[in-house]
């Protein structure tokens, strides 16, 4: 089969497509899936850079979700057949023409879904939601912060957000990103093309609502996050879902003391490790969500496999305003 092959740590240029061995045949609670595509995210420019915490063994196949059809069950396997139409989660090797992963790892495509839609669909909405509701404790009602807004998670968060009745501050870093923001519902848009993100988060909250924000979904880091800090309301929650600055912030306590706010932090796959009945209630919910068309992920661009390059910098240059699927040919 075909596949992108990460051989060396290093740049989006570094990658190669070539042929790979075929995946073995299904085993107890496996399932063996034709991927037709695959979201690609900012952890799979991360982890091929050799810069995220999880280091696969050279050489890997990158990417950690995809969608596309059983090919195969495994002897005791009853809740999938072949045919089914599947969304996967598993790191690394989604960017390949087929993979063998567990059952756990798979969940059905909901009804009006289509293939390319699924491949960026379930991290961005299943963080965003665990971030806002388990972590953050959204009510509506509330103001809610979301930073890298133009991203898939960015944008979910947008989304949930309005659904679950709060306002919704998002943030962005240039004129289309914040019109792709404000298009998916945020009430109020704040550019952060500035030299102090730090003072004008603060500043630029408090020109918009004439106070703070209660919850904020923070992604950024670096002087970014304690903009953040000085944002929040009294009793306020910051969740930490990443970095994409590359900078690791550094808190200082003394507003955490002062405001009473709380800081806490997501990583969606402990979850799924810790609780997974949870978190498939949560994903019925989500699901429901998309049935219903009160959610839908935009697709920015899809690119055949041999043009996993000019996706990866998309991502790598923060041009990024919506979801990047790879796909295999027409397929999807």
């Amino acid at each position: 089969m075909r596949a992108v092959v990460c051989e060396k740590l290093g740049l989006p240029s570094d990658l190669v497509v070539r042929d790979v061995p075929d995946p073995p045949e299904p085993g107890p609670g496996e399932i063996k899936v034709a991927l037709a595509a695959r979201g690609a995210q900012f952890v799979d420019v991360l982890m091929a850079a050799g810069e995220y915490q999880t280091k696969p063994p050279l050489p890997f196949i990158p990417g950690s979700e995809a969608a596309g059809e059983v090919i195969a069950v495994g002897p005791d396997v009853a809740d999938f057949a072949v045919g089914d139409k599947v969304m996967t989660r598993h790191s690394p090797g989604a960017f390949a023409e087929m993979a063998t992963i567990s059952t756990s790892a798979a969940l059905p495509v909901p009804d009006g879904m289509d293939l390319i839609q699924a491949a960026g669909f379930r991290s961005a909405y299943t963080t965003a939601y665990h971030a806002l509701v388990q972590r953050g404790r959204l009510q509506p009602g509330e103001v809610l912060l979301v930073h890298g807004a133009a991203g898939g998670i960015g944008l979910a968060a947008v989304q949930v957000g309005k659904i679950l009745g709060a306002t919704v501050i998002a943030t962005a870093g240039n004129d289309e990103k914040l019109a792709a923001v404000k298009a998916n519902g945020a009430d109020h848009i704040i550019d952060l093309t500035v030299d102090n993100p730090r003072d004008s988060v603060r500043d630029q909250v408090k020109a918009a609502t004439g106070g703070g924000v209660d919850v904020v979904l923070e992604i950024v880091g670096g002087q970014v996050f304690e903009g953040c800090l000085r944002a929040l309301n009294w009793r306020g929650t910051l969740v930490v879902v990443g970095f994409t600055s590359g900078e690791i912030a550094n808190m200082k306590t003394n507003y955490v003391l002062l405001k009473g706010v709380s800081v806490t932090g997501i990583n969606w796959s402990n979850y799924r490790n810790e609780d997974p009945a949870w978190v498939r209630r949560v994903q019925d919910e989500i699901f429901d969500m998309c049935v219903q068309k009160k959610i839908n992920m935009p697709i920015q661009a899809t690119f055949p496999m041999e043009d996993v390059v000019k996706a990866f910098n998309i991502i790598r240059n923060r041009e990024i305003r919506g979801k990047i699927v790879i796909r295999m040919g027409d397929e999807g």
